[in-house]
């Protein structure tokens, strides 16, 4: 629900004030949890091990630099010096953290947390899938703002179909869960996604609200429907004393995913964009993001061909 909260505290907030206090309010929510994490959160027990510095160093480098990159390329080009260089400075670190992993003693990354199929496809969807929705809200903001001139408040009402049918799925899924298997409900899910984007590439200025809030209604069911399952597959079968590891994998794979993703489906929105005309750029940018949910379901695709218990 705290999704929910924030679209109208955020709308709220920016018709009232200034947007500026919807980054500034997190500081003194941020205060309170360092004061209270501390004294109501128990510590876990420390194991022994090194911090892989190199690991960290070269991850995050690699990740910062290939972001830069797309973002460069929404600016200058896709031939730019500037979006080449990231693009291969950031590959150049990534191949440097495959290649060391495989010899430090306590990795960041442990190359047999990608040895499952299921786990590495996990990880792929929800890479893309993170990625689809969050180039999905950026353009619909917009879209809401700018050509159908809605107020900040209203435009965070607009989306409350999304977080609130995540929470309501998010009660259903777990018997879902258990009937149809992990695989199936990220399959149906993610599908039902495209098909939710797929009225977005074809918005305009006198498109019905109706269409856009159903689309914002599947897309919260989707992700409802999969979030769940796809953290199913990318834990399963991990040994306890590498379950941190992994979950901190899912993690990064989903705010990178994020981040990339948004990355790409700017340029594209950018290259496309005409001054004063955001329907050129954003129907580009809707079908970046379906494409991205169509790489999620692919990713997924082929598991449900292999034999497999539910989970």
């Amino acid at each position: 629900m705290g999704g929910a909260l924030g679209l109208i505290l955020g709308g709220l907030l920016t018709d009232t004030t200034s947007w500026r206090w919807t980054l500034f309010i997190n500081v003194p929510i941020g205060v309170v949890v360092l004061i209270a994490v501390p004294r109501l959160v128990a510590e876990t027990p420390r194991r022994p091990g090194r911090f892989d510095i190199l690991g960290a160093v070269t991850a995050t480098g690699g990740a910062i630099a290939i972001v830069w990159g797309l973002i460069q390329a929404g600016d200058v080009g896709w031939s730019s010096p500037r979006t080449i260089g990231g693009l291969v400075v950031g590959a150049a670190l990534i191949a440097i953290l495959a290649a060391t992993e495989q010899r430090v003693a306590h990795p960041l990354l442990r190359p047999q947390l990608l040895r499952s199929p299921s786990r590495v496809a996990a990880l792929a969807a929800m890479a893309a899938t993170y990625g689809g929705m969050l180039a999905m809200f950026f353009l619909m903001v917009q879209y809401l703002e700018d050509d159908l001139h809605l107020t900040p408040m209203v435009t965070g009402l607009a989306f409350l179909p999304m977080p609130l049918s995540i929470f309501a799925m998010s009660r259903i899924v777990p018997r879902l869960l258990e009937r149809f298997g992990a695989v199936r409900l990220v399959i149906v899910g993610t599908a039902l996604r495209v098909v939710a984007f797929l009225p977005l590439t074809q918005l305009n200025t006198d498109t019905p609200l109706a269409l856009v809030l159903l689309a914002l209604l599947g897309t919260g069911i989707s992700a409802g429907m999969t979030f769940m399952p796809l953290t199913t597959l990318a834990l399963r079968n991990v040994e306890p004393e590498h379950a941190g590891s992994a979950s901190g994998l899912f993690q990064t794979m989903q705010q990178l995913g994020g981040a990339v993703g948004l990355a790409i489906v700017a340029s594209i929105y950018a290259a496309f964009a005409i001054p004063g005309d955001f329907l050129t750029g954003g129907r580009a940018g809707f079908w970046s993001a379906t494409v991205l949910s169509a790489l999620a379901l692919a990713a997924v695709l082929g598991l449900i061909f292999k034999p497999r218990k539910a989970v």
